[in-house]
């Protein structure tokens, strides 16, 4: 398990996240928490800026683009790094509101 910065969005434009979850905090933000295909780790997301449930794609405040797969669903590492960002953050409390976010099945579309 890591926890660290992510890869500049200039050399990653969008990313894909399974096992992910989403968080809202205290301040009204919401962030994508789940299991990064690309890196192969946990990740945690800048806010997001704009979800589209039709193509399971959110934009993030830092620009990346993230690609849901499957339902939402724990990982083990993305909620240590969840964990650690929200200690980094100072997040007071946050609320998974994952249900709110449904991806549709290719079928669905």
């Amino acid at each position: 398990m890591s926890f660290g910065p992510a890869t500049p969005v200039c050399l990653q434009p969008s990313a894909t996240l399974v096992r992910w979850r989403v968080f809202e905090t205290e301040r009204g933000e919401r962030h994508f928490a789940g299991y990064c295909i690309e890196s192969g780790h946990g990740r945690v997301t800048s806010a997001i800026m704009s979800f589209d449930p039709q193509t399971a794609i959110g934009l993030s405040s830092s620009g990346r683009a993230y690609q849901l797969r499957g339902e939402s669903g724990f990982d083990d590492d993305a909620d240590y790094v969840w964990v650690l960002w929200s200690l980094y953050n100072k997040v007071e409390w946050s609320k998974d509101v994952s249900h709110e976010y449904r991806v549709f099945d290719v079928d669905e579309r």
